[in-house]
C-alpha cells in the first residue's frame, strides 16, 4: 500500500533534510544568525565544563558579570550536542542538533495525525511540513524561522509534547505510557512553555485512561526522574531572574497570522456548512484544546512571566491540524464525485507545476542544487502516487508549502554557512587577536544592528569563546539579575542601544554617566564601533586607548572587582519565601523587591548601597588609616579567591549574586546592589565557591530514587502479569 510505501517515506525524509541544507550542516563552520549565533557560547561551555563533569547546570563568568548557566535555560539541546560531539566537531554537532529538532517536529505531527498508530500519514507529514515552514513570525517558537532565530529549544519541546500525546493515546506499544511520560519529561528539559501547554491535556488523558494503577505510578516516576531536578530548581530560584516585561499583544490579528488565516476561514466555513455530524467526528480533543487554551491565554491569561506572544505557535498548530483533519475526512468523498481519473490528474499536475515554478523562480538561481533536488523529489512523489487521487492532493500541500516561501532558504544559507564565510569576518578575527594580547578582563561593547554583517548583531557575545575575556552582554537575558543594570549602562555609551528590558529609564546619550556605571559594574575594557562613540571615548581621559583594527576601537578602564564597603548601607529585609515566589511568578508582589530598591540607587547614583539580610555585628572596627590591599585575585567559573589585608570587614565582590555561592570561612555572601555579592571574611585568604544547594542535592537523590522505583514497579508488574497469565 502507498500509505506505507518505503519509497514515499524515504523521498519525504530526503525532501526535508535536503531543503534544510544538510550539506551546510556538515561543514565545520560555526552557525550564526539571530540568537543562534550567540547560543553557541553557553552550548560550548556546557560541552566542555558541565557535560564532561556529569553536571546539568553550574556557573559561568562568560556573560553578565557571571550568571547561573542552565538553571533557567534548557539543558536538553546542549546534552544532545554533547553526545553528537563524540562523533563530530562542535560546529557540526550544534547544527546537527538544530537539524534534528526540525525533523523531529515534522515526525511528531505526522505521528499525531495517524489514524492508525502503524500507518504512515502522508497528509500528516504535509501538515508538519506546512507548520514548520510558516513565515509569519520569527521569534515566538515552533517553526523553522523561530529556530533559525535561536528558538530550537522551543521546537524540541513541542515535538516531545506531540510525541507524548501520541504514545499516550495512539501507540499500542507495551510500554507506551512509560515512554509517553519520559517524552513529557524531555519536553520540560527542552522548554518550559510548551510543557505548560501540554501538561493539562496529558494529565487529563493520563488520569482518564483505564491503565492499571501500577503502570501509572511507574510512568509518573519516570517523568519525575527526567524532570524533577531541573524544573524544581528553576521554580525555587525564579526570583533570581530578570523580568523582561515584554508588552503583551492585544489584537486578534496578533494571534491569527496571515499564513493561517485561510485555514481559520476554511475550517469555519466547513463546520458551519456541514450537514453531516459524522464528518465533525474528524475533530479530536487535542486540536480543540490547543485552540481553546491559546485563545484564553492570549487574551485573558495573567500578565506574568509568560509573554502571550509565545502562545501563537500553539494556535497555529491547532488550527492547521483542525483544518486538515476535516479535509482528510471528506477527501475520499470529494475525489469520488469527480468523474474520471485523468481530468483530475491533469488539474493537480497543473497546480503542482505552478507552485514548483514559483519556488524555482525565487530560489533556483541562488540555490540551484537544493532547489532542483526538491523539485525532482516532489516530481518523484507525484509519479509514484499517481494512482492515488488522495495522495496526489497531499502532494499539492507539499508543493504549495515550497512555492509560497519568501525568505527561509536565504536564512538557512546565512546561518549554516557560518561566521567564517561572512565577507567581513576578518574584522572580528583581528579584533579577537588584539584582545588576546591583553590581560583577561570584563568587556562592554557598543551594540549596533549593523554588526549583523558579521553574522548576527550579537556577534561580540562570542568574545568568551574566542578570547580569554568575558562579555558583559550575553544572550540569556532572563537568567541573570545583572541584565537590567548592563543594559541601563550600555545605553549611555552606544549610539543606537537596543534597550530590550522593559520598565527601565535608559540614559541614552549620557556618555559620562555610562562611564561611571561601567566602573560600578567592574568593566575592564570597552569596545567602540561607531564614529560618534569613538570620538567621545578619544576625548575622555577616563578611556585609555589600546588599539584599533580600523573598525573597532578598544579602550581600557580602571575599575576594581573587589572593594571595601564601610558606610552608607541600607539593610533590605527580604519578604518571606511565598511573597518572593509570588513576585517572581506573577510579577505582582505586594512589597518592594530588592531589585526595585537596587535599581533606584544604581540609576540615580545614590551614595549608599542596598544589602540584603545583613547583620552589622559581623564586622569589626575598621582601621581607616590602613588602605585596603587585594592580591592574588582569581575569578574562575565556580571559584573566587583573593587575599585581603582587612579580614572581618565587608567586601564587595563584583560578581553576580546567586544563593549557591558559599564562603569558606566568613559570613555571606549577601546580595548587594546593584546585583553583586558582599562577604565578611574571617581570614586574609578568601575562598568563595559555587556549590550545589542542599535542595538540589535532595532533588538529585529524588531523581535517582524515582528511576529505580519506576524500574522496580515495572519489573514487578511484569512478573505479576506473567504469573497471572
Amino acid at each position: 500500500m502507498l500509505k506505507n510505501n518505503l519509497f514515499v517515506k524515504v523521498a519525504l525524509g530526503s525532501l526535508l533534510i535536503i531543503f534544510l541544507r544538510v550539506e551546510l550542516v556538515f561543514l565545520d563552520l560555526l552557525p550564526t544568525g539571530g540568537d543562534m549565533g550567540a547560543h553557541i557560547v553557553p552550548t560550548k561551555f556546557f560541552v566542555n565544563e558541565l557535560f564532561n563533569n556529569f553536571k546539568l547546570s553550574g556557573w559561568s563568568q562568560d556573560w553578565f558579570a557571571g550568571y547561573p548557566v542552565y538553571y533557567f535555560y534548557f539543558p536538553l539541546p546542549p546534552i544532545i550536542t554533547s553526545l553528537l560531539n563524540f562523533l563530530f566537531p562542535f560546529s557540526i554537532s550544534f547544527k546537527t542538533m538544530v537539524l534534528i529538532s526540525q525533523v523531529l517536529l515534522v515526525i511528531s505531527i505526522e505521528l499525531l495525525m495517524r489514524k492508525n498508530s502503524k500507518e504512515f500519514s502522508f497528509y500528516g507529514f504535509g501538515v508538519g511540513l506546512l507548520y514548520l515552514l510558516t513565515e509569519s513570525f520569527t521569534i515566538f517558537g515552533g517553526n523553522l524561522a523561530s529556530s533559525l532565530a535561536g528558538q530550537y529549544s522551543f521546537t524540541y519541546s513541542i515535538a516531545f509534547g506531540n510525541l507524548s500525546i501520541f504514545y499516550l493515546l495512539k501507540s499500542k506499544y507495551k510500554y507506551s505510557i512509560e515512554i509517553a511520560s519520559l517524552l513529557l519529561g524531555l519536553s520540560v528539559l527542552s522548554h518550559l512553555i510548551p510543557f505548560m501547554i501540554y501538561l493539562p491535556i496529558f494529565a487529563f488523558y493520563f488520569l482518564k485512561s483505564d491503565i492499571k494503577i501500577f503502570k501509572k505510578i511507574s510512568a509518573f516516576l519516570f517523568f519525575l526522574f527526567v524532570a524533577v531536578r531541573f524544573s524544581f530548581s528553576l521554580f525555587l530560584n525564579l526570583e533570581f531572574t530578570t523580568n523582561m516585561t515584554y508588552t503583551p499583544y492585544t489584537q486578534l490579528s496578533d494571534l491569527v497570522k496571515s499564513d493561517v488565516l485561510p485555514f481559520v476561514i476554511g475550517a469555519a466555513i466547513y463546520i458551519i456548512s456541514s450537514k453531516s455530524k459524522t464528518s465533525l467526528k474528524a475533530i479530536s480533543g487535542f486540536e480543540i484544546y490547543l485552540l481553546s487554551i491559546s485563545i484564553y491565554l492570549f487574551f485573558y491569561g495573567p500578565e506574568s512571566a509568560l509573554w502571550n506572544g509565545r502562545i501563537v505557535p500553539f494556535f497555529n498548530l491547532g488550527i492547521i491540524i483542525l483544518f486538515f483533519n476535516l479535509l482528510h475526512f471528506d477527501i475520499k468523498n470529494l475525489t469520488k464525485k469527480i468523474q474520471g481519473k485523468y481530468p483530475l490528474l491533469f488539474f493537480i499536475l497543473l497546480i503542482n507545476s505552478y507552485f514548483m515554478y514559483l519556488y524555482y523562480s525565487k530560489w533556483g538561481n541562488t540555490y540551484s542544487i537544493t532547489t532542483i533536488s526538491v523539485i525532482l523529489i516532489v516530481l518523484f512523489i507525484f509519479l509514484i502516487s499517481i494512482n492515488s487521487k488522495n495522495f496526489l492532493i497531499y502532494t499539492t500541500i507539499v508543493s504549495l508549502t515550497f512555492g509560497t516561501l519568501s525568505y527561509l532558504p536565504h536564512w538557512l544559507n546565512w546561518n549554516f554557512s557560518g561566521y567564517e564565510s561572512k565577507n567581513n569576518w576578518a574584522d572580528i578575527t583581528t579584533l579577537y587577536e588584539g584582545l588576546n594580547t591583553l590581560e583577561p578582563g570584563r568587556i562592554m561593547w557598543e551594540p549596533n544592528s549593523d554588526l549583523n554583517k558579521y553574522g548576527t548583531p550579537m556577534v561580540l557575545m562570542t568574545i568568551p569563546m574566542f578570547t580569554d575575556h568575558q562579555s558583559v552582554e550575553g544572550l540569556y537575558f532572563d537568567s541573570s539579575i545583572t541584565t537590567p543594570f548592563h543594559f541601563l549602562t550600555v545605553s549611555g555609551v552606544a549610539e543606537r542601544p537596543s534597550n530590550p528590558v522593559g520598565g527601565l529609564t535608559y540614559i541614552n546619550g549620557e556618555f559620562d554617566k555610562g562611564f561611571r556605571l561601567m566602573k560600578d559594574l567592574g568593566v575592564d575594557y570597552f569596545i567602540a564601533y561607531t564614529s560618534s562613540i569613538k570620538d567621545k571615548a578619544n576625548k575622555d581621559k577616563n578611556f585609555n586607548f589600546l588599539f584599533s583594527n580600523e573598525v573597532f576601537n578598544v579602550y581600557s578602564i580602571n575599575s576594581e572587582k573587589v572593594q571595601l564597603i564601610e558606610d552608607n548601607l541600607y539593610v533590605f529585609e527580604s519578604p518571606d519565601f511565598n511573597e518572593r515566589l509570588r513576585n517572581a511568578v506573577l510579577r505582582e508582589g505586594s512589597e518592594q523587591s530588592f531589585f526595585e530598591a537596587a535599581y533606584k540607587t544604581f540609576k540615580d547614583e545614590l551614595n549608599y548601597k542596598i544589602i540584603e539580610n545583613y547583620d552589622i555585628s559581623f564586622v569589626e572596627q575598621n582601621d581607616k588609616n590602613t588602605e585596603l590591599l587585594i592580591s592574588d585575585l582569581n575569578i574562575q567559573n565556580e571559584l573566587i579567591t583573593f587575599k585581603t589585608n582587612k579580614p572581618n570587614q565587608l567586601h564587595l565582590i563584583k560578581v553576580s549574586y546567586f544563593p549557591n555561592w558559599k564562603i569558606k570561612n566568613g559570613y555571606g555572601p549577601f546580595r548587594i546592589s546593584p546585583s553583586f555579592m558582599a562577604v565578611v571574611p574571617k581570614d586574609e585568604l578568601v575562598e568563595i565557591k559555587f556549590e550545589s544547594s542542599n535542595v538540589e542535592k535532595a532533588l538529585n537523590y529524588l531523581s535517582i530514587f524515582a528511576l529505580f522505583s519506576a524500574l522496580f514497579i515495572t519489573y514487578t508488574y511484569k512478573k505479576r502479569f506473567e504469573n497471572v497469565k
